[in-house]
Order: structure tokens, then sequence, then C-alpha cells
């Protein structure tokens, strides 16, 4: 696969751009990262829907729907995440490449167009959005932080990161609080839009096989007309622990679950950060791992158990559904596999396993042209960007001795047990 081209369009705007010719559509997508606050992240989140929900060109679900249809049924989505430190608001449009257009028009470009619309003529009326529009954006949200609470997996998780996270910006809400959410006004959504486009940050990355400076030219000339001040961007890591905070929740749950967080002292971008990621595969990232074969199936004491790094926050989250009664016994478990992993007792199986699994995994999430997209926008933070094929040389070229050492580093910080509530007698 081609390596990405960068260039700067603005202050604080970057275009990437990948050629890729083996797909028949193409992809542009846009990232646009500010600090995580507690006082912005509702207002941010709600602005990202609300952009996506239609524009001044096309001021309704349906105009904007027929728009995408003729465009050979394109697609425009919006999401809200957590890049480290940073609330990431996420707008991406996506079609048939211009090579394989009917009567030679440029798909892409009208795309990129339509991209611009949508951030920089949103449908707004004397300084304010539209309070319909929303109304019905505010029930949305809803219903997408309600389905997290009920997913109690997802709500352990996040449960994990409040607490692990608690003085750190990291441990914030990504949508904010229903309350805030609530008090949010057409004209909080319209200031939240003004400050966004004179000092966020823009990261955009096109992938396809047409020329992408249709879609450069298009963006770059949308930002010529402000004035802008990116903000400063950065995200806190904390490499030591003074006390592990150990926690219990009893709600009406069928399964508990079982959260432990570490820190690893080391992030992106520094160099040691890909021995990390790899000793999170060989503990519990494969099926192969230590937690799949000996905790789950051999000893039997959970549904699940996984591990997963935050590699911008040096954090190593362990995951596992178990039952009331094997809570301490899986615990116990978890934490003699990360000592024999310390001890150095890794097989030649368990590391050539873990690192034929996330090198295929790797290759497997650029199949399409929102894999290649989210594959080089993911390492917006990291010390370099890398093609597939070179982060597949990265994990051959790991250690035994480099996961050792990093498994060596952790340490405990935050142990969260959600489970069932005691039946009265």
């Amino acid at each position: 696969m081609n390596s990405l081209i960068q260039k700067e369009l603005a202050p604080g705007v970057m275009f990437n751009s990948v050629s890729v010719s083996k797909f028949k559509t193409m992809r542009l997508l846009v990232n646009i990262l500010l600090p995580l606050s507690e006082e912005t992240n509702a207002r941010n989140a709600l602005l990202c829907y609300m952009l996506v929900r239609c524009c001044k060109k096309y001021p309704d679900f349906t105009t904007l729907s027929r728009k995408l249809s003729m465009l050979y049924g394109a697609e425009l989505n919006g999401s809200v995440s957590k890049m480290g430190d940073m609330q990431c608001l996420t707008i991406s449009v996506g079609g048939i490449d211009d090579s394989y257009t009917l009567g030679g028009e440029s798909v892409s470009e009208q795309l990129s167009e339509l991209l611009c619309e949508v951030i920089f003529n949103p449908k707004v009326s004397d300084g304010k959005f539209d309070s319909e529009d929303l109304a019905q954006e505010k029930r949305l949200t809803y219903d997408m932080i309600d389905s997290e609470f009920n997913d109690k997996r997802i709500y352990a998780s996040q449960q994990l990161i409040k607490l692990m996270c608690a003085d750190e910006q990291f441990g914030i809400s990504r949508y904010g609080t229903k309350e805030q959410i609530e008090a949010l006004t057409p004209a909080d959504i319209y200031e939240a839009w003004q400050y966004v486009l004179k000092n966020a940050y823009f990261d955009f990355t096109y992938v396809g096989d047409s020329s992408p400076e249709k879609a450069s030219g298009v963006i770059e000339n949308s930002f010529k007309e402000i004035k802008r001040t990116p903000v400063e961007l950065s995200t806190d890591v904390v490499y030591s622990v003074f006390e592990p905070k150990n926690v219990t929740e009893e709600m009406d749950v069928a399964q508990c679950k079982l959260e432990i967080g570490m820190r690893t002292a080391c992030a992106e971008p520094e160099e040691d950060a890909i021995a990390v990621r790899l000793m999170s595969a060989v503990l519990g990232g494969t099926a192969t791992s230590k937690f799949f074969t000996n905790v789950r199936e051999k000893k039997s004491l959970c549904y699940y158990c996984m591990s997963r790094f935050v590699r911008l926050k040096g954090i190593l989250i362990i995951e596992s559904g178990v039952e009331a009664d094997n809570i301490e016994a899986a615990k116990e478990a978890i934490f003699e596999e990360i000592e024999q992993m310390k001890r150095g007792n890794i097989s030649d199986f368990e590391l050539e396993s873990a690192k034929l699994a996330v090198i295929n995994s790797v290759y497997a999430s650029v199949d399409t042209t929102g894999g290649v997209v989210n594959w080089y926008s993911s390492q917006l933070m990291d010390a370099s960007v890398d093609t597939p094929e070179q982060a597949a040389e990265k994990f051959r070229a790991v250690t035994k001795e480099q996961i050792v050492a990093a498994a060596n580093k952790l340490s405990l910080d935050t142990i969260y047990v959600l489970k069932s509530k005691a039946v009265e007698k």
C-alpha cells in the first residue's frame, strides 16, 4: 500500500491522502480535535450530530438523502470518540470512485463539496441552529447514552476508566451528561460551531484511486476566509501509581464484570509502545492468549477474558465476564498469568501466535476504504505514520525480552467489579 502524503492547508488543518487502486470506492474523513472538557463535551458532541443531520443547501433529511442517492448511494456519517485527552468529532463521506461513474462526473469532488457544506454552511439562522433539529438530536444522544448503560460490558469499562482517570481529562464522558445535553440551546450549538471553525485541529484523510487534488482544493478554499488560532493538543500520561483503588458496584445483572486497569509506564509516541501492544496480545488479545487459554478454557473461570492497550494513555485494560462465585478466583488467575509473563514464561507458540494474529488483524483492517482511512487517521498522534506493511515488520521484530521488560513495568491502578445484588432471604 502506498504511503501517506501530507500537506497543511491552513493553520491546524492537515490534508492526508493515500492512493489505493484495489477499491471501486473512495472515502474522505475529517477528525476534528479539541481538548476534552466537562464544560464543552456535550455541546461539541451535539454539534457533530447536528452538522451531519442537514445543512443550509440541503435543509432536511429528505433533501440530503436525495443528494446522497444521486451520488450513486453515497454515505455521510458522524461520530464522537476520545483520542487520548482529546475529544474527536469525526465526519466522513464515501462513495463510488471517479473512475467508475457513468458520465465521467467527479463524485469525489462533489462529496468534498458536500462535506464542506455540512461543516461550513450548516442550517443556522439569527445566530442559532434549528430548535426542532436540536431536540431530535438530543433524544438520539440520550438513546446512545442509555444503550451504553444497558450494555453492562461497555458500562463496566467506562466505569473503570472514570475511576482510574478521575483526575484526568480522559475520565470525562465524550458525550457529556444528560443534564448538560438537556440544558443546551440552539445558540449554544452555534457558539460551539464558531469556536470549532476558528480553534479546533482539523485532520482530513482521503483514500481512493482518483487524484486527491480536487478534494484538497475544495477544502483549502473553504478555510481561506477563516482566521484560525488552533488550540494546543496534548495528552497526560501517568507513569506510576501511589495507591491502587478497589471498587465494587452492585446492580441487577445476570453476569458480573471484572475490570482491571493497569499503568504501563509507556505510551505513544514512545518507541517501546509497540512492545506493549504485542504484550497485550500475548496476555489477552487473541484466541491463543494466556487469559483465553488458561483463565477461560483450562480453569473455566469466566465467560470471556481479554486485554487491550489504550496506547495514547499508556493504560492496559483487562476485561472479564464472570459468575459471582468466581470473581476472586478469576482475579487471582489473571494476576498469576501477569506474574508468569513478568518471569519470562512465554512460549514460542504464544509469541508467534500473537504476532500472527496481530499482523493478520492489521491487514484485515484495511480491506475497505473506510478501514484504510481509519488505519491512517488513528495514527494521528503516533511517533510515525506507518503503512500496514511497515507496522507488520515492527511487530515481527519485537522480541520476547522486550515483552518481558514491558510486563515488568505494569502497575495495578484500579480494580472495578460490577456484581449482582445480594438476594435477601
